[in-house]
């Protein structure tokens, strides 16, 4: 089957919106691990799994708002202290403006060129398409880092591998 390249970033960011709350439940139950647990030392890895949430989502927004109108730079930076309430509800809120702003978008104008200027303050030029598989896969590294720093908690990491998400039984 030859599918577009809107419905193929469509079925990227329909696996980017069914990791979020895999992701923020096993942070959640990371968080009671850590604190029943009274160990101090797995403190450190669960801080950082958040910290790495947080930056998936505050990207997710800068990138947002460097095609779109529908949101701005995010408060904190691309580096923000977020607690995970915080977090999630930016999350969700990225997960639906993603998805409305390229159910908006023409076949025509995922080809089109977005310039921008980095966080190293260097102008680039890139396609919409290319942006929206960017952002999916700098979740999935993200995704990686925070299983990592979750199963060093003792907590078993959510399987959020594309293909264990997109599958079909037949």
């Amino acid at each position: 089957m030859d599918r577009s390249l809107h419905e193929q970033l469509a079925a990227l960011l329909g696996y980017e919106t069914r990791c979020t709350p895999l992701v923020v439940a096993k942070l959640r139950e990371g968080e009671t691990r850590v604190r029943e647990s009274g160990l101090a030392s797995l403190a450190a890895p669960l801080e950082r799994a958040m910290a790495i949430f947080a930056h998936m989502q505050a990207a997710k927004q800068l990138w947002l708002s460097r095609v779109s109108t529908l949101t701005g730079f995010p408060d904190g930076g691309v580096f923000p202290n977020w607690d995970l309430d915080r977090s999630e509800r930016i999350a969700i809120e990225m997960d639906e403006l993603w998805t409305r702003w390229l159910g908006g978008l023409g076949h025509d104008e995922l080809h089109s060129i977005v310039r921008y200027t980095s966080t190293e303050n260097v102008t680039y030029e890139s396609t919409r398409g290319e942006i929206l598989t960017h952002v999916v896969n700098h979740s999935s590294y993200h995704r990686g880092q925070i299983a990592g720093l979750l199963a060093q908690t003792g907590t078993k990491p959510a399987s959020t591998d594309y293909i264990t998400l997109t599958r079909r039984r037949v």
